[in-house]
């Protein structure tokens, strides 16, 4: 600061001498503000390899070094490319600057540097063994050991969308979005050769043929392009000495169509071709002779991954309307439509020899399901982003999933028993929890407002229904057992069941305190209650609920409470053998209380109508002009003077 102010003073005085008036003034006001350019100073800059996202040190460890005046400070800077470097920079000595400290250079001491991609995996392949995982990002290709999960090949690719492992599993063919084809030799870690297979557009599909014989890719230049694998001998010099054979690529036969190719399947048993197209649809052709066969239609977005079951008669799409369809290869049929994740599907496949498959969404999800019965079997979580590709072992022992996080995860197949019902209890647990969550979250909010959203209220109701219904079951189980006796034994009266307090008390049978339980829960909170019921007590529901019907007990909440049951748990009851006749008698014993409401209701409203009609004659007031009362006055006196002649 005094250096500063001595060269301001010097600068005022050159100002006064050259006689520059405007210039003149007090010498003594000069900066006396210290900024932090005059504290800190920059004395060493660190190059790292990538952009650095975060750094770290130890200030202990840097006051230390200063103390000491030797050796220096360890800064742990996070790169972008998913490394951390460690480097040591020295620290000048206290009253020296860094130019006459003489400070060396910083340096690395130490880097952790995972072998994972440094972009996000689009594409994955499994080898026919299920031993080695292939994983394609943007300009990276990696071989990976799934057992050990240790890296085996790095090799260097274009920008992947798709990749394959070819029969013998010593090489691979990845598809870019540049739309060449690139072979790969594994063993030898080396790119054998590259195609130009859809003149510039992207490759968005690879599928090897089921006879191991070649390969079919899709492209964005609406093609499907067959092609051959064949043997070549490699040459080297001007002797023509041959080397060895390698594996190539020849195309032979393409199929034209009228929109961009997303994915394509050949069927295991090599008789059907199935193709996605931008238009959503999926064609279905077949494979030797090309001719159309089948068009699938009703997806609202594009189809982005199919797969074909092991028998070949299932074709399951995902789509990025995030929804999954099951067709039927026989006749096209689509068996059902499932909404599969909360955000776009962006692969599915099969489990082979059986119709589970998987899925994969953007929704950091990969689901499993059961074909036959279109329910959701479990839910794998894990991922902390968008899940791109996905691939199955051959006998389903494990799932592989790439993840917009960069990271490939493996889930492995357990001996533990998996129970629907237990997995169905865990996820609504799991639904509550996060409604409850945002409830304290936002606790001045109207009640009304969170209809459709779990509280303590609406768990609070579930349980009331619940103790009702076991309430109700004990008490209908105990005079069972009681008529069961009075009918093996006649002549020995036993003594009846002594009846349930609360049933003493309100003065109700079993069937009407389950059916007041319900009609106390608030209307808007009624389907959350019912969501609360495990299965066992929605059997027990549906019992009252059918001698509600038989009686025509308040039907209108008999039928809702029954739809929502059904809509809620229809796979359950349809598979539950003893739920036919339930069912019909139900149906039976609704129909006629539907009736008698539909009757009273038209009743009513005829009534209502008849009222109104009354209503409005008596309080309407008409209004007449001056020469209409002077006729109704005329009318009225020739009307008297005509009566008084008579009389």
């Amino acid at each position: 600061m005094a250096r500063r102010q001595k060269r301001d003073r010097e600068k005022h005085k050159k100002e006064m001498q050259a006689g520059d008036a405007d210039g003149a003034g007090d010498i003594e006001e000069v900066a006396t503000e210290i900024t932090a350019a005059d504290e800190l100073e920059s004395f060493k800059t660190v190059r790292t390899s990538a952009k650095p996202v975060s750094l770290d040190f130890d200030p202990s460890e840097a006051e230390a070094a200063v103390v000491s005046r030797r050796g220096g400070v360890r800064v742990l800077v996070s790169q972008n490319n998913n490394a951390l470097h460690v480097w040591s920079v020295a620290v000048p000595p206290p009253g020296k600057t860094t130019k006459q400290a003489n400070l060396p250079e910083p340096s690395l001491a130490c880097s952790i540097e995972m072998l994972g991609h440094r972009t996000e995996p689009r594409a994955l392949a499994l080898s026919s063994d299920s031993e080695l995982v292939a994983s394609a990002a943007n300009k990276s290709l990696r071989i990976w050991n799934a057992l050990t999960g240790a890296c085996v090949r790095t090799l260097d690719c274009g920008t992947a969308t798709c990749a394959a492992f070819l029969p013998g599993d010593q090489f691979i063919v990845v598809g870019t979005k540049e739309g060449m084809l690139e072979l790969y030799d594994i063993p030898a870690a080396t790119q054998v050769e590259t195609f130009d297979a859809h003149d510039g557009a992207a490759c968005w599909a690879i599928d090897v043929h089921p006879d191991k014989k070649g390969l079919v890719t899709g492209g964005a230049d609406k093609c499907v392009k067959f092609w051959s694998f064949e043997l070549v001998r490699d040459q080297k010099g001007g002797d023509a000495v041959v080397s060895r054979r390698r594996m190539t690529l020849e195309h032979t036969k393409t199929l034209q169509m009228s929109d961009e190719v997303l994915a394509t399947r050949v069927s295991p048993d090599g008789r059907l071709l199935a193709v996605a197209l931008l238009d959503t649809t999926v064609k279905v052709f077949y494979a030797d002779t090309l001719k159309f066969f089948l068009s699938l239609y009703g997806h609202k977005l594009p189809v982005v991954s199919l797969d074909i079951a092991s028998d070949s008669t299932l074709l399951v799409t995902g789509s990025a309307d995030k929804s999954v369809k099951l067709w039927g290869l026989d006749f096209g049929d689509c068996h059902r439509s499932i909404l599969a994740h909360q955000e776009p599907v962006t692969a599915v496949r099969f489990v082979w020899g059986t119709h589970y498959f998987f899925s994969a969404g953007k929704d950091k999800l990969v689901n499993q399901w059961d074909g036959d019965n279109f329910q959701r079997i479990q839910k794998l979580e894990g991922s902390h982003g968008d899940v791109w590709a996905l691939a199955v072992a051959r006998h389903g022992n494990f799932v592989v999933a790439s993840s917009q996080d960069r990271a490939i995860r493996i889930w492995q197949k357990t001996d533990e028993p998996l129970f629907l019902e237990e997995e169905r209890e865990r996820e609504l647990e799991e639904m509550y929890e996060r409604g409850l969550e945002e409830a304290v979250d936002q606790p001045g909010a109207d009640s009304t407002a969170g209809a459709g959203r779990a509280t303590m209220e609406t768990l609070k109701a579930g349980e009331r229904v619940m103790e009702a219904l076991d309430l109700a079951d004990e008490e209908r189980r105990k005079w069972q057992q009681y008529e069961e006796q009075k009918r093996r034994m006649p002549l020995l009266q036993p003594a009846p069941p002594e009846t349930n307090p609360v049933l003493l008390y309100e003065k109700l049978s079993p069937e009407a305190y389950v059916l007041r339980a319900i009609e106390r829960v608030r209307a808007a909170d009624l389907d959350d209650a019912l969501l609360v019921l495990t299965f066992d007590r929605v059997l027990s529901l549906m019992t009252y609920i059918d001698i509600w019907a038989q009686r025509e007990w308040n039907t209108a909440l008999t039928c809702r409470v029954l739809f929502f049951l059904l809509r809620t748990h229809q796979n359950q009851i349809v598979a539950t053998r003893t739920m036919r006749s339930r069912l019909d008698s139900i149906r039976q014993s609704l129909r006629g209380g539907i009736s008698t409401q539909r009757d009273q209701v038209g009743y009513n409203l005829a009534a209502l109508a008849s009222l109104k009609t009354e209503w409005e004659a008596g309080a309407t007031a008409e209004f007449f002009d001056d020469k209409t009362i002077q006729g109704i006055v005329d009318a009225q006196l020739k009307k008297r003077k005509f009566v008084g002649l008579k009389a």
